[in-house]
């Protein structure tokens, strides 16, 4: 009797499906590699129930993940981008903390760094302040701070617990996926079985409210208890000024103003809150003001309303951006108005002031008329020529940033 001889090959548990063609690294860049900037608008991985695109990244210590190769160990995967500047993102670092601590070994939860959201010269720069990195080193630095809780007013981040990997120079992932704050969940066979275009927030600022619970209930058949969609909006609300901050700001000619509260949802069901500044006095017109609920809106904006789910936060701050060539002192006063929609109880008034208290001495001045921008642009970023009647943001070499209105 012959002896047969019998060959086991051991396979995956898990069968990863075809992902698309990686558009991550080959290697680790080097601090000096510039950031080419580009039209990195992205989107391409955001259709649920298509294969993503494969990647290769780096984080801080040089140290590399491979998607395909997390799913092939039968992980799910969720990443969300991030960037410093971007407020929705510090703000909902608890959440991603709170994955990896309860799924770490189901879900490889990460944080993928991209271009700044909102940068020194961009229409509504926001604290922390930084420029636009142009080197990849750059770029790792402004991440260290953000680990590190650097940074003014309650911007100070929740310490993240995640993994950060980091976009490489040319944008690859931005370039593919898209801008911040933006949640991809994928399963272990590299499907996208949900996006949110606004990681687990109940006001975005464009679609329906957004809880990642939900969407991590149905991938693992689980119920965590988290998942709590809005079903009515007859709640009650409060607001608060953040302790570290004041409804009353001082600084320098040309400095941004900024006061930091919270509107809080103090029941057990969702509450829609009307926003309205209802005095806007400005000492000229080269001051201005802004709010802030979720996301920043344009100084034009006087109303806007927000959703807040059940026991839920949601930051609200004032904004004043002041004139470098006025030498003051001056003042700009704005009167706010947050109401419930569904009528339960008393508007809630709050009154800010935005005060700048420094001379600025006639050299002061001339040196800033003096100096050529290198670049000018409008309220919404885009680059422009100087044109009469409109509130412009001149740019120097030197990192700073001058608003100007030219009159007739």
């Amino acid at each position: 009797m012959k002896n047969l001889i019998y060959t086991f090959i051991l396979l995956p548990l898990f069968a990863q499906g075809q992902l698309l063609e990686s558009i991550g690294l080959t290697q680790l860049p080097n601090d000096q590699s510039p950031i080419v900037f580009g039209q990195n608008n992205g989107g391409g991985g955001s259709v649920v129930g298509d294969p993503v695109a494969d990647f290769k990244l780096y984080n801080l210590l040089g140290d590399s993940i491979v998607l395909s190769e997390v799913l092939n160990a039968g992980k799910h995967v969720l990443m969300v981008s991030g960037s410093y500047t971007c407020p929705i993102f510090r703000n909902h670092m608890t959440e991603l903390n709170s994955i990896h601590n309860l799924y770490g070994d189901q879900i490889e939860c990460f944080v993928v760094y991209i271009k700044e959201a909102h940068p020194i010269g961009s229409s509504q720069p926001t604290n922390p302040l930084y420029n636009e990195p142009q080197t990849y080193g750059e770029r790792k630095a402004i991440i260290v701070d953000m680990l590190n809780g650097v940074g003014e007013g309650p911007y100070v981040p929740t310490p993240i617990s995640t993994q950060i990997y980091i976009d490489g120079c040319n944008n690859e992932w931005l370039s593919h996926y898209g801008g911040p704050n933006r949640a991809y969940l994928i399963n272990n066979e590299g499907e996208l079985v949900a996006y949110h275009q606004w990681f687990n927030n109940s006001n975005p600022p464009n679609g329906s409210a957004t809880n990642i619970w939900c969407d991590i209930d149905a991938l693992l058949d689980i119920e965590t208890g988290a998942c709590n969609e809005i079903t009515s909006l007859e709640g009650a609300f409060e607001f608060n000024v953040l302790s570290n901050s004041s409804p009353s700001i001082s600084g320098n000619p040309g400095d941004n103003l900024d006061s930091y509260g919270e509107l809080v949802n103090t029941s057990d069901q969702g509450v829609l809150i009307n926003i309205e500044r209802v005095m806007n006095n400005m000492p000229s017109t080269t001051w201005s003001s802004s709010m802030c609920a979720s996301v920043c809106y344009p100084p034009t904006q006087d109303t806007l309303s927000v959703t807040i789910a059940a026991g839920d936060t949601l930051d609200f701050s004032m904004h004043f951006y002041t004139d470098a060539l006025m030498p003051g002192p001056d003042t700009g006063k704005v009167r706010i108005k947050f109401s419930n929609a569904s009528g339960t109880q008393d508007p809630i008034y709050r009154m800010y002031k935005g005060i700048t208290i420094n001379n600025l001495s006639i050299d002061e001045i001339t040196s800033f008329v003096n100096k050529d921008p290198i670049k000018i642009i409008d309220l919404f970023g885009r680059e422009v020529e100087p044109i009469a009647g409109q509130i412009l943001f001149y740019i120097y070499d030197d990192g700073t940033v001058e608003k100007r209105f030219i009159f007739e």
